[in-house]
């Protein structure tokens, strides 16, 4: 069974960009010989089109359809995956524009668990982007809840201690926020970069990226980066995560 890593924060601590980017740094540790699926579980702000802004219509495939049926199976998975042609071991599941959660059945979070048992016994990896607020969508929290390992993000301003503020007792208390998750204080805006000079209590600062951000902006999230400071933290993350 491949491993499942569940990435969760606030809101706005770029946790799908990060799931794009760690799922591309597990893939080229081993050089495209493990195989890797990321999941994005966002169906308020579908994830699919942000990933892929410039693929046809028809070119496009939502997870939405394989949870949909009676009984899925490997196969369904993989022809709803989204992959780019270079690397064939990597690839992403998500919910696509105009979907949200009426455009479905509604299901138990039995079936999501077996959905991700699915997974992982297809990939070496599932990576899960977790919605902010788990209660919500029980794709998240069933990842939370069966994940081997979790990522947790924050950013070095007042909206993310706020959330922690509010939020933190009752993750706790349901099980959703451990001692052992792996703390990441990410930088995904440049005017955050001064804030982050201080003390933090993260295992890890993964710096802001200029050519991340470029790449968002211009609709290229899933073509690989060459920032090799954020690339080297990304990499000690994946060495902590994976063992």
């Amino acid at each position: 069974m491949g491993k499942l890593i569940a990435v969760c924060g606030s809101a706005g601590s770029g946790k799908t960009t990060f799931s794009v980017k760690f799922a591309e740094t597990l893939y080229h540790r081993s050089h495209g010989k493990h195989s890797v699926i990321a999941l994005f579980c966002d169906i308020v702000t579908p994830s699919i089109p942000v990933i892929f802004p410039n693929r046809k219509e028809e070119d496009l495939f939502s997870v939405g359809s394989v949870l949909s049926k009676t009984d899925f199976y490997a196969d369904d998975v993989v022809s709803h995956m989204m992959m780019t042609k270079d690397r064939m071991n990597l690839g992403y599941l998500g919910y696509l524009s105009g979907e949200n959660k009426n455009s479905f059945p509604e299901y138990k979070d039995v079936r999501a668990k077996n959905f991700l048992d699915l997974l992982c016994g297809i990939s070496d990896y599932v990576i899960v982007d977790c919605m902010t607020m788990p209660g919500g969508n029980i794709l998240t929290t069933s990842a939370l809840e069966k994940a081997d390992q979790t990522i947790r993000l924050m950013t070095p301003d007042l909206a993310c201690m706020s959330y922690y503020m509010s939020q933190g007792k009752m993750l706790v208390a349901e099980g959703y926020m451990r001692e052992s998750d792996i703390k990441v204080m990410n930088i995904p805006h440049a005017e955050l970069v001064s804030l982050a000079s201080g003390t933090h209590p993260a295992d890890f600062l993964l710096p802001y990226s200029t050519a991340l951000t470029e790449q968002y902006l211009e609709g290229r999230l899933s073509d690989p980066l060459k920032d090799k400071k954020y690339l080297k933290i990304m990499n000690a993350i994946a060495e902590r995560a994976v063992h």
